[in-house]
């Protein structure tokens, strides 16, 4: 009876090792997004006034492969056109009930353990779908929602943003149209999505 008692916690030990979950922590799922994001190779669009030799290289090999795929000089682009957020959830539970009985034959038990697990990882990217003849558009309105309050404002704040907005896109604009009027060989450059933002490269 004694051994069969020895056997039956080595058993209810292993399952609860085997049911336990390693927990996930903060750090670990920003950092798996971002890693999830520069695999992506965005390509940035904004800060055109300022963008480098290189900046200018991939954004115009991206458009070049984007108008093989699609086999027009005016293809529509995929463009996040917002922040990344994400939501993280996590439960695990575990129930579980046993009984031990002898005879006089051979001794019985008997061993039942439930398990739930549930993790649950939802991430929210703004995507927009624009023809790249409007993509300059695009991005100034991304622009003017992140500048927000501050072109609300009746003073030289406000004219200052709004004026460095209308350069950008001014500036993006013609750089897009010199490109549609161009016609480029097609070479093997993958395509990427395209983003708003001040770091021109998440990677």
């Amino acid at each position: 009876m004694r051994k069969v008692q020895t056997t039956l916690l080595c058993l209810v030990l292993a399952s609860c090792s085997a049911g336990s979950v390693a927990p996930v922590t903060i750090s670990q799922a920003i950092a798996g997004v971002q890693a999830d994001l520069t695999k992506a190779g965005v390509v940035s669009v904004s800060g055109v006034q300022t963008w480098t030799t290189d900046q200018a290289a991939r954004f115009d090999a991206n458009v070049r492969a984007l108008q093989c795929a699609q086999h027009t000089s005016d293809p529509v682009v995929a463009m996040i056109a917002g922040p990344v957020t994400m939501d993280l959830s996590g439960t695990f539970s575990q129930s579980g009930s046993f009984s031990v009985s002898a005879s006089s034959a051979l001794p019985v038990f008997g061993l039942q353990a439930d398990a739930s697990r549930t993790k649950a990882q939802t991430m929210s990217v703004p995507v927009q779908f624009v023809p790249l003849s409007t993509l300059a558009d695009a991005e100034a309105g991304r622009e003017v929602g992140y500048a927000g309050a501050l072109l609300v404002q009746n003073d030289s704040v406000r004219q200052g943003v709004a004026a460095r907005i209308e350069k950008d896109r001014a500036s993006l604009r013609g750089h897009v149209e010199l490109l549609i009027s161009l016609n480029s060989r097609c070479d093997e450059t993958k395509t990427r999505p395209f983003v708003g933002s001040e770091n021109h490269r998440l990677d």
